[in-house]
């Protein structure tokens, strides 16, 4: 589709050598240290639909379905083990070097420049986080999505207009945002170019797959027998309420957007970016009256890069966009070209990615700024399988444990004790990766356990009985015995998780103070 047959040979030495950069650099990354809510909140999820556990059918998701159902096959084809997953995230970050180099290669700059942008692409993409990451794999098939829109737009061809919304999809499934804001942009611009240049089968083709991408996800809900409510609640409702919290500044909320607009949140984080950026918005204002492919081309960039932008500032999260930095370098790069400037803008635009390509390796890639392990002496990690063989090349080393080989401990420790209990039972923890070491179903409730009504309704909140509700069916379908709370220093105590059950009564033991506890359920009369 992106290649021709001639150029598809010429071509194989340069795939080769993306696809085993992308996915060595994310393989690195990702094995020094850990923040577990993080690291593996996409792993028991995804091995838990091998069981026959679904998400948002049987546990609380407000995001990354997709993921889980990728992490589920990546578990079916490599086995259940934290290589599996970091599979799982290499994937992903070939699969985004590799869209944005053929798009380059689409756009016509020169291969060697193609090649540069690209494994600086493949550095700043996925191993900032070096794990599956819901945000990750929406901002990747986001991007994909405006390429093959562009592609699409440029050439007219049918392939591309097809492929369309199965990426939109894919994307949105992956993680609300950014993918709604970008599929808005998508359907504008569609929209524009339909009425514009009606070009029947291009858009025959549009519709088709739109429809078909629809038919197919109610079909999954309605075989595997997932209420079309818990979708509407889990994914839609309730992250709802996340993002308006942010915006009105409810003093519920994690964050307040009217607190990320300040100088260094827009500015200075993004610097880099917007080095490259402004200029291109010059070109645009400059060139705006020209009707040409290269005006499409800046303002879908642009208006993409603002998106992505303005959803870093309202999530909060650690900056996971540095890989725009390549790809507007790259459209500047064409730009320049077209207009015949000196050689010597080009120098400097690949020394500025130069530059901050090895900045960001080194402060997210191998200082694991991401997973808060800046400053974290990381010689003091661990080999993680002495916790279990299935961790086996991770290094173990967290931000709130001093001592990570006592922490290991303690996690050997309690899935020594969960897997001498034969009662059915709940793992409450943010070590997601208990269940796919036993290959045990843990009856899981959730991905995360926030108490601020960022992972799920908590007590007060306008969606808590949905929730409630949810997990007494849980407990009641599985008929659930007994449930393990295990994490770091009160990170998950009963006081936390008690008002999630009706008619419930525990009688309760302390297996390691503040971090592991086992809370047995009684008939309340017996208390």
């Amino acid at each position: 589709m992106f290649l021709n047959k001639n150029s598809a040979f010429k071509e194989i030495p340069s795939i080769i050598g993306i696809i085993i950069y992308a996915f060595y650099v994310n393989w690195f990354s990702a094995n020094m240290g850990i923040i577990p809510i993080d690291s593996f909140g996409f792993l028991d999820p995804g091995f838990s639909i091998l069981k026959n556990k679904l998400p948002i059918r049987d546990f609380w998701i407000f995001t990354g379905l997709l993921v889980d159902y990728m992490g589920a096959f990546f578990f079916w084809i490599f086995g259940n083990n934290w290589n599996s997953h970091l599979i799982h995230a290499g994937f992903m970050n070939i699969l985004g070097s590799l869209g944005f180099y053929f798009f380059l290669n689409k756009i016509k700059l020169n291969k060697k420049y193609a090649l540069i942008y690209t494994l600086s692409f493949a550095t700043l993409c996925y191993p900032v986080s070096g794990t599956p990451f819901a945000y990750l794999h929406s901002f990747i098939f986001s991007l994909l999505a405006i390429f093959v829109l562009l592609i699409g737009l440029i050439t007219n061809k049918k392939n591309y207009w097809l492929l369309l919304p199965i990426i939109c999809f894919l994307s949105f499934l992956s993680m609300q945002t950014p993918a709604a804001y970008i599929i808005i942009l998508i359907l504008s611009f569609s929209v524009y170019y339909f009425i514009k240049d009606i070009r029947t089968e291009n858009l025959k083709y549009f519709l088709f797959s739109g429809i078909f991408c629809s038919i197919v996800f109610l079909s999954y809900l309605l075989l595997s027998k997932t209420p079309i409510s818990n979708f509407i609640y889990q994914y839609i409702l309730f992250p709802l309420t996340i993002g308006e919290g942010r915006i009105t500044s409810n003093e519920l909320a994690y964050v307040s957007l009217i607190d990320q607009l300040n100088f260094k949140r827009i500015f200075g984080n993004f610097k880099f970016i917007h080095f490259f950026l402004f200029p291109l918005i010059l070109i645009l204002i400059k060139s705006w009256k020209k009707k040409d492919n290269y005006n499409i081309l800046n303002l879908l960039i642009i208006l993409s890069t603002i998106i992505f932008i303005f959803n870093q500032l309202l999530t909060a999260n650690q900056i996971y966009i540095f890989s725009l930095i390549p790809l507007l370098a790259a459209v500047l790069h064409i730009n320049i070209l077209r207009v015949k400037h000196s050689q010597k803008y080009i120098m400097i635009i690949l020394l500025i990615v130069l530059f901050a390509t090895i900045k960001f390796h080194v402060r997210y890639n191998v200082d694991r700024k991401f997973h808060d392990l800046e400053n974290i002496d990381k010689s003091k990690a661990v080999p993680a399988k002495i916790i279990h063989k299935n961790l086996n090349n991770l290094m173990w080393i967290t931000k709130l444990v001093s001592d990570p080989k006592e922490e290991a401990e303690t996690i050997k420790k309690a899935i020594s004790v969960i897997e001498k209990d034969n009662r059915k039972k709940i793992l409450i923890t943010h070590y997601q990766f208990i269940s796919t070491v036993l290959d045990t179903d843990l009856n899981i409730l959730n991905r995360w356990y926030l108490w601020d009504n960022n992972t799920h309704p908590t007590e007060g909140h306008k969606y808590f009985q949905i929730y409630k509700d949810m997990v007494n069916r849980n407990v009641k379908k599985n008929n659930i015995k007994v449930i393990y709370l295990l994490g770091q220093e009160n990170e998950i105590l009963l006081d936390d998780v008690k008002n999630y059950f009706t008619d419930v009564c525990f009688k309760s033991k302390t297996l390691e103070k503040n971090k592991f506890s086992v809370h047995k359920i009684i008939d309340c009369k017996l208390k």
